[in-house]
């Protein structure tokens, strides 16, 4: 037995050497390579189209309003007021502010005129469209430029004082009678988008 284990010993002895020669002079263990990073790409939101004339019914409590939205002049607000609409933000709301033979004015959920929609739009001044009509349509603001939201006026008469200063992005085309009856509490019912009209078949060949 004591043989035995003294044979042991003496082999590991013998190996020590050897194992700590080839250690030493062993090829560098290769760096860990780096995983691969999975490029990831961002979804590409699918912008809306903004067609260049729209046409929407606003149902008051004092009757119909018919309006045209000029999307191909003031790309920005108009998209902004469709998907309020699409929404049904405005329905509902009251038109909390009257100035007899200058504005009418809807648009805040609050009711107080303090009140917008989650979002803010720039600023965005068409030169082709002014207040030079009763029946314009404009996004009201606070005093930043760029803190037009959901709140928007019709005009009662020219306000030429207004240009430059505030977006208009429509026209009253039907309804201007219902416009001057307009007090304040009265509900703004429901918004809604109307199909687009094709012209007719004759009238576009007189124009050709």
């Amino acid at each position: 037995m004591k043989t035995a284990v003294k044979v042991i010993i003496a082999i590991a002895l013998l190996c020590i050497p050897g194992f700590w020669l080839w250690y030493q002079n062993k090829p560098p263990s290769p760096p860990p390579q780096p995983k691969p990073k999975i490029k990831v790409e961002a979804k590409k939101h699918k912008e809306e189209k903004v067609e260049p004339r729209i046409e929407a019914l606003i149902e008051t409590s004092k009757g119909n309003i018919t309006v045209v939205l000029y999307g191909k002049e003031a790309p920005i607000t108009v998209k902004n007021f469709v998907g309020l609409v699409n929404r049904e933000f405005y329905d509902g709301l009251i038109f909390h502010r009257v100035e007899p033979g200058f504005v009418i004015q809807t648009g805040d959920p609050l009711g107080t005129g303090s009140g917008g929609s989650d979002k803010t739009i720039p600023l965005e001044i068409a030169p082709s469209l002014k207040h030079d009509k009763a029946g314009t349509l404009g996004m009201a603001r606070s005093n930043d430029p760029n803190s037009a939201s959901s709140q928007f006026y019709i005009t009662l008469s020219p306000t030429p004082n207004l240009d430059g200063n505030y977006a208009v992005f429509g026209r009253v085309l039907t309804g201007m009678d219902v416009v001057n009856k307009i007090q304040v509490n009265d509900r703004l019912m429901k918004i809604r988008l109307l199909p687009e009209k094709k012209p007719d078949a004759e009238k576009a060949s007189d124009e050709r």
